[in-house]
């Protein structure tokens, strides 16, 4: 029969093309990826690796890759291996030689103990890529943490104790830590640590190492199965309401909370709902999936928090505000911003950071790091004159950048000085009741804390009518106070603060290299660096007569008077200090 309108050679040119067409998608139906199937009966089912992702999705793939959260966790490859290994590649620590080696495509750490005893550890994956990269070593079934980590700012090897709140004495494998139990569950998609509680052994498997799609979009094999049809990939841009689910959270188009807590879920530490869980999730895993309800099996880690002897309690201020890292869901979710929100529809991680857009370094566009972020629900202070007023400080000071006084850098986290995501007004008071650094006294270090809230009362009467206390201890310029009579995170955040070294600071700062915390010294050390490039850097990690010796430069550009000044200052401050040893948690 011949097609009207048509000839006869064109139809069955026609029907050839159709047959054809149905053939090869009968081919390519059968050759799709069983996404469905992969890991059927695991913890981890469903869960896609990134390039199973990249093959639709690759915008959201380049800008992932660029992030430190990719390379948190990776094998131990030359491409992957940050440290120098070839030159620079010893650390004389303690009475500890540690020798970094590597044999063609493989990696190992020596160390040399003070009597001479040798013990060859290979590496076999690494942690971070930011600041420093720390090192693996196979145990059994079991992967450590070695003590020798590599200083990625500074290009230097260094022992971890320069990271943590420890004084100088202490074991050399203190920093020492089991990855199986610990960081697996944050530096990774979908942990599954596999202790057998019998046995006491690990099998330890992760959906993927590094911190990649799964931890955000949750398992997403249905969606990428869906996604195998191109008909359906069309209805789902065009918004057919019709269509197959999209099978896939999108934190953003969460509701405020369920988004955070995506965030909260490693930018919070927990313990398990209830504790007893430890057993289920040390066995069998992390039960939480992206999208689901954080509360259903963790809870925050508060001050107040025990478990079994230990307390949480130095991680936190005396007010309950974190002080370290790895807290700041805690830290949001007190600020008011959260708290006079409505639920579902308030402050969230996504109101300011984005894993796509913008500074790898903290995940800001360059908006964001603006006082944008903030007029976003606060439009009347977007006007200059509004502004100003508000801030009693000139608009392009730093006085008036929100951030520095409603999220000063009052948080320590890993050689880094952080924001407080626990946003308040500026109480220079609570310097003097419970120790906690000010926003004020961060930037006018050379004035006193009592000259901070005297100026608080001058300057916004209708916000400090209460009487404030004055205690004569806080009457010296609070730079100098924190930096000798606090605690060590207290003196490693003023010393931070205090960078670059002014003329009247270096003095301190040199005092400072004095301290029994490395990390105290580390700051110090850096302040005096970027006030003085032309001068030797100071070596914070070597004994003190190293360390003398290399500041024998330093000293002679100050006068006598200013130096004496400091040192008596140093020594009455500390004497009456508590020294308490602070378990980061990293």
């Amino acid at each position: 029969m011949k097609l009207p309108g048509a000839p006869r050679g064109t139809a069955v040119a026609v029907v050839g093309v159709a047959g054809a067409l149905i053939a090869i998608s009968a081919v390519l139906f059968a050759l799709r990826p069983d996404y469905v199937s992969a890991r059927a009966g695991q913890l981890d089912a469903g869960y896609l690796g990134s390039n199973d992702c990249r093959k639709c999705h690759q915008l959201q793939y380049d800008t992932w890759r660029a992030t430190f959260h990719r390379t948190m966790t990776r094998e131990a490859t030359p491409e992957n291996v940050l440290g120098d290994f070839h030159r620079d590649n010893a650390l004389s620590y303690h009475g500890v030689e540690a020798e970094m080696i590597r044999e063609g495509e493989k990696f190992s750490m020596r160390l040399t103990d003070a009597q001479g005893r040798k013990q060859t550890l290979a590496i076999v994956r690494t942690v971070g890529s930011r600041r420093i990269q720390q090192y693996l070593t196979g145990d059994g079934d079991r992967l450590m943490r070695l003590p020798v980590a590599y200083d990625l700012v500074n290009r230097r090897w260094m022992h971890l104790n320069g990271s943590f709140f420890r004084a100088d004495g202490g074991a050399y494998d203190q920093p020492v830590a089991e990855w199986n139990s610990n960081c697996v569950f944050c530096h990774n998609v979908k942990a599954q640590p596999g202790f057998d509680w019998d046995r006491k052994t690990w099998n330890t498997e992760v959906a993927e190492l590094g911190v990649a799609c799964g931890a955000c979009h949750g398992p997403a094999a249905a969606h990428a199965q869906a996604a195998t049809f191109p008909l359906t990939r069309y209805r789902w841009h065009l918004g057919d309401s019709s269509a197959p689910p999209v099978a896939v959270t999108h934190p953003a188009k969460l509701d405020s909370d369920r988004s955070a807590m995506i965030c909260g879920h490693c930018h919070g530490q927990r313990i398990p709902e209830p504790e007893s869980r430890i057993r289920e999730v040390l066995s069998k895993g992390d039960p939480f999936d992206a999208g689901k309800d954080l509360k259903e099996f963790y809870k925050p880690v508060q001050r107040e928090t025990k478990v079994g002897h230990f307390s949480f309690a130095t991680r936190f201020w005396a007010d309950g505000s974190p002080r370290l890292t790895a807290y700041e869901y805690q830290g949001m979710l007190r600020s008011k911003c959260s708290t006079s929100g409505k639920p579902g529809d308030r402050i969230t991680c996504t109101s300011c950071h984005s894993m796509h857009d913008g500074d790898p370094r903290g995940q800001l566009t360059e908006g964001k790091k603006t006082n944008a972020a903030c007029n976003q629900c606060h439009q009347p202070y977007a006007a200059p004159t509004a502004l100003a007023a508000h801030t009693k400080h000139p608009v392009e000071s730093a006085g008036s950048l929100c951030f520095n006084c409603h999220m000063p850098r009052i948080v320590y986290g890993v050689m880094a000085a952080h924001r407080t995501h626990d946003i308040t007004i500026p109480r220079p008071v609570e310097t003097v009741e419970m120790a906690k650094p000010n926003a004020c006294n961060l930037c006018h270090a050379d004035r006193s804390a009592n000259w901070a809230i005297a100026e608080t009362k001058r300057l916004w009467p209708k916000a400090f009518t209460a009487s404030q206390p004055v205690d004569a201890r806080f009457e010296e310029p609070e730079g100098r106070r924190a930096l000798f009579a606090e605690d060590a995170v207290v003196r490693a955040l003023t010393a931070a603060a205090l960078s670059p070294a002014r003329d009247w600071s270096a003095p301190w700062l040199l005092e400072a290299m004095n301290d029994r915390y490395p990390i105290v010294r580390y700051f110090a050390a850096n302040g005096l660096a970027a006030a003085r490039p032309d001068l030797p850097k100071p070596d914070y990690l070597t004994d003190a007569p190293t360390r003398a010796g290399t500041l024998t430069k330093w000293v002679t550009q100050w006068p006598e008077s200013a130096r004496d000044e400091a040192r008596q200052a140093r020594e009455r401050l500390e004497a009456g200090r508590l020294e308490v040893d602070v378990e980061v948690g990293e």
